[in-house]
């Protein structure tokens, strides 16, 4: 089965980094250097999750009574950094026909805003310079989904922060962790110093049960297993509650630290970035060639040179489950991210972001996949979607 997407490496390479961990481990503080140098920005520091960065910044900054700006249309674990902050959260729509929040609103006196930049697509210059993202106190520019380039870095403030995500279904994935990327020393100082006590100190049994995880889960996307064990986990869900998934500040993305194998991984996949990129573009490009012809039944991402994490269209809210069930018959897991969140928001008061929750479908994106695999996604796609067409089309009765 072709997997939504998988590791930047594949198991061999994994195994071959642990061997190199044996023999020449990389520091923290050399992966930092390189995110450093490569951002082009004052200071890189490891963290343990993308949500971490954003709550530990936002604490920093802003006042208590300060607001906290998110989009509705997000990861579950945003909305749970935005809750840790202790800040009164003011949740805001998408902009129309776009996966990223609407900039326009009134602009707070204390403001932190998070600008999560879904599935790689950029925010404009114009968004940047709207008076509720430009006037707010701190912006966490959220690139867990995305890579950063120098250019990114120059939209930073003096107070801002890029945050990086090596979590599973990112481009950079290595297990756990991600980056902060900031100007400023003092918020720089501040994460280490919060580090220091977050932290768990990595006893031998944590950091082999650890590794053994990433490679357990890296051998899951090996598209002969990846079929099986997705059956199993589907099989699991539909017996399980429909609860909104759990965060909580106990879990790894607050507290696990780093090990030789997971800094290694990290290392790697800087080094190999400029060719995964590349590649994810291309087949980028060959997706927009063979969905063309759908564009009146489809939305397809904007044309960037930037690489994304996902190849994620928008298709007509009744028609998407559809789809989805007919890629997954010929082998294809396509994903739905991000629902709405239900549990939290009125969906009538977030049109733009229901719509966008509900018609959005994540077509597999890896620089494993070849242009051949891709093309054949797209065919299967536009089977399932003449059906769905046909079978919408009026039947014209005629008199006997």
């Amino acid at each position: 089965m072709i997997p939504r997407h998988r590791p930047p490496f594949g198991t061999v390479g994994l195994l071959q980094a642990g061997i190199r961990s044996c023999f020449r481990s990389g520091s923290v503080e050399d992966l930092e250097r390189q995110y450093r140098q490569q951002a082009d920005v004052r200071h890189a520091v490891w963290i343990p999750s993308a949500r971490y960065g954003i709550t530990r910044t936002i604490q920093h900054v802003l006042p208590t009574h300060g607001e906290v700006v998110c989009p509705v249309f997000n990861c579950g674990a945003v909305h749970h950094a935005a809750r840790e902050t202790g800040r009164p959260i003011r949740f805001t729509d998408n902009a129309p026909t776009s996966f990223l929040m609407d900039c326009r609103g009134q602009a707070g006196d204390d403001n932190a805003v998070i600008l999560s930049e879904m599935f790689g697509h950029r925010f404009s210059d114009s968004d940047l310079h709207q008076p509720l993202v430009k006037k707010a106190a701190v912006r966490v520019f959220d690139m867990a989904m995305a890579i950063p380039t120098t250019v990114d870095m120059t939209r930073m403030q003096d107070d801002d922060v890029t945050v990086l995500s090596f979590g599973l279904g990112k481009i950079r994935y290595a297990g756990w962790g991600g980056m902060a990327l900031t100007q400023s020393d003092q918020i720089a100082d501040m994460l280490r110093r919060n580090l220091a006590l977050d932290a768990d100190q990595a006893r031998l049994r944590n950091r082999l049960r650890w590794n053994l995880s990433m490679l357990l889960r890296t051998l899951a996307h090996e598209p002969a297993i990846y079929g099986p064990l997705r059956h199993r986990q589907m099989r699991r869900q539909r017996h399980a509650s429909d609860q909104a998934t759990s965060f909580h500040t106990n879990s790894h993305e607050w507290h696990r630290s780093t090990t030789a194998l997971h800094v290694n991984i990290c290392l790697r996949n800087l080094k190999t970035s400029p060719s995964c990129e590349a590649t994810r573009c291309r087949l980028s490009d060959e997706y927009r060639r063979q969905l063309r012809a759908f564009s009146e039944f489809m939305i397809l991402p904007p044309n960037e040179s930037q690489p994304l994490s996902h190849f994620s269209i928008r298709v007509p809210g009744p028609a998407r489950d559809k789809l989805k069930d007919g890629l997954w018959r010929q082998g294809i897991d396509a994903g739905t991210l991000f629902p709405f969140p239900h549990h939290e928001c009125a969906a009538r008061r977030f049109p733009d972001a229901a719509r966008a929750a509900g018609e959005v479908l994540n077509l597999p994106l890896s620089n494993q996949l070849n242009r051949r695999t891709v093309i054949h996604i797209c065919d299967v796609l536009k089977s399932a979607a003449d059906r769905i067409l046909h079978n919408a089309a009026p039947r014209h009765h005629h008199a006997a």
